[in-house]
């Protein structure tokens, strides 16, 4: 398989670099526009050259939907990890994972935002994290904390003793705000009284207040 990816790969790069390299001479005028007219006239007028021009068309094209088939099924191979159970296979894709890694990495109060990628590799499973941390953070301490919080929940979750690497990238260091105090309103001055006011108050007057009701003589 590998050597077959190879040739193909070899033969799809001798493909375009013929074609660039040929457009390239036409462009820079090194090939005579008589010459170019006079090949597909060839072409065009001879039966056998123009099914010969219809079959490596065709070749060409079935080639190209080869290399995209196999260049799919290995993206779809290193984004999903198999494994097989008693009842059957089981496919885990690696978004549900990358999902699983930036909840788990909330745990560290020093990140800010978190964002993974996750690739499985035939040599082991390898998680880019990508992260935003606070001002107050130290970063190396802080990094050997996600990497080993990373690989642990990795092989916790899957039950795989394969190797994890963890490559952690900080994108940006952000400041915590500090709540500023609220702006005194008109309702708060409202509410706090004059400081001359107690001394304008006066007391209610009580009902008939300074009336003589005289003394009363015992007999």
């Amino acid at each position: 398989m590998r050597v077959f990816m190879r040739v193909i790969t070899f033969a799809y790069m001798a493909i375009f670099i013929a074609l660039g390299a040929w457009m390239a001479a036409f462009a820079g005028h090194l090939v005579p526009v008589d010459t170019v007219a006079i090949f597909f006239q060839t072409i065009y007028d001879d039966q056998h050259l123009r099914v010969l021009c219809g079959i490596l068309g065709a070749a060409v094209i079935i080639f190209n939907v080869m290399v995209f088939q196999l260049l799919w099924a290995r993206f779809q191979r290193q984004r999903t990890i198999a494994f097989t159970n008693p009842d059957g296979p089981v496919t885990i894709s690696l978004g549900a994972v990358e999902d699983f890694i930036r909840r788990a990495a909330r745990q560290v109060s020093e990140i800010k935002e978190a964002r993974a990628d996750v690739l499985a590799t035939k040599k082991g499973i390898e998680v880019t994290a990508r992260v935003s941390l606070w001002s107050e953070a130290h970063i190396p301490e802080v990094t050997e904390k996600i990497q080993g919080l990373v690989k642990a929940k990795v092989q916790e979750m899957l039950g795989i003793e394969d190797p994890v690497w963890v490559r952690v990238h900080v994108a940006k260091i952000a400041a915590r705000e500090e709540p500023a105090s609220p702006p005194r309103g008109p309702a708060d001055k409202a509410a706090a009284p004059p400081a001359d006011a107690a001394a304008e108050w006066d007391a209610p007057r009580a009902p008939f207040r300074g009336f003589d009701y005289g003394v009363r003589e015992e007999e």
